[in-house]
């Protein structure tokens, strides 16, 4: 058999996140249809990070094994033949056979847009979070500093989360700004589930004035969902790069 590593890039809007669920438009259903249609065969694909029910990728990476090998640039372009628009397959490589694009990630960077002009652009539309309020990009980068190192991010899990461990190490936590739009990145060897949207909610609480920047804090030390802010607008976030 033999095993390739996929990247993608996908606009989250239409899907129901990228895991495959009984009933459910999926990143990793659609993918599975593409390659059945092109090869014939049942195939198993396995991604780096389960992303939520409209979120977005930048850089996707997934691993899958055909029975008989196939020339990398025709299961390029058979799958982007056979993919709906709003999935593209950006490279395909033949990997080692021992690659697993979920465990041996040693990180991932996401980032969360938000426009925060008057009237957001229709074009923007679906893909950033608008806020019309005032943000103290200052204060949020305070606040955002304090989630670097190793944490136990119950705190900003959702409540429904079943893991052997929360804690996390964070090695990116920044705000960017330029006019209108305000970016949040974050890097991390691993993210719980709705972890950076719930962040990012916290984050704007502090950036419209809701709450203090040393609340984030109290929040990581009493590991209590119930403190932190509401889980941020999916549409807002992406999945940007992994690492390996």
């Amino acid at each position: 058999m033999t095993k390739y590593k996929v990247v993608l890039q996908y606009v989250g809007t239409r899907y129901s996140g990228w895991q495959i669920q009984k009933n459910q438009h999926t990143i990793q259903g659609n993918l599975k249809s593409a390659l059945h249609q092109l090869t014939g065969e049942e195939i198993s694909v396995v991604g780096a990070g389960r992303t939520d029910s409209g979120v977005h990728a930048m850089e996707q990476v997934a691993h899958l094994r055909l029975s008989e090998e196939m020339a990398t640039e025709k299961l390029f372009r058979g799958l982007n033949g056979i993919l709906p628009w709003d999935i593209r397959v950006m490279s395909i490589d033949p990997a080692p056979q021992d690659f697993h694009a979920q465990k041996d990630a040693l990180k991932k960077r996401y980032e969360y847009r938000i426009y925060t002009g008057p009237v957001l652009p229709p074009f923007l539309h679906g893909h950033v979070h608008h806020m019309t309020r005032p943000l103290n990009a200052s204060d949020m980068q305070r606040a955002a500093e304090q989630l670097c190192r190793s944490h136990d991010f119950r705190g900003f899990a959702a409540a429904s989360t079943r893991v052997k461990s929360t804690v996390r190490t964070v090695f990116l936590s920044q705000i960017q700004e330029q006019e209108c739009h305000l970016t949040y990145q974050i890097e991390g060897d691993g993210f719980l589930h709705h972890m950076v949207r719930n962040i990012v909610g916290t984050l704007l609480e502090v950036g419209v004035g809701k709450r203090a920047p040393d609340d984030i804090c109290k929040i990581l030390d009493s590991k209590d969902r119930r403190l932190a802010g509401p889980t941020a607008p999916a549409h807002g976030l992406y999945l940007m790069h992994v690492w390996y």
